[in-house]
């Protein structure tokens, strides 16, 4: 992610991703990486989808 959006190293350890979520990054010849999913965890049982929250504020 912080490859694709070029920036700097630091910001890396800003953005928050669960250890089993998906990010998907298209490159194309000529255009800038484009962010098509960050941090889907859609593919996980519901129990296991942390998001932080406790249970009863769980989006």
């Amino acid at each position: 992610m912080r490859h694709a959006l070029d920036a700097p190293p630091s910001r890396w350890l800003g953005l928050n991703s669960a250890n089993a979520a998906l990010t998907v990054i298209e490159y194309r010849t000529g255009l800038p990486p484009t962010i098509v999913m960050f941090n889907d965890m859609s593919h996980l049982p519901a129990d296991l989808r942390w998001t932080g929250f406790p249970a009863g504020t769980r989006p």
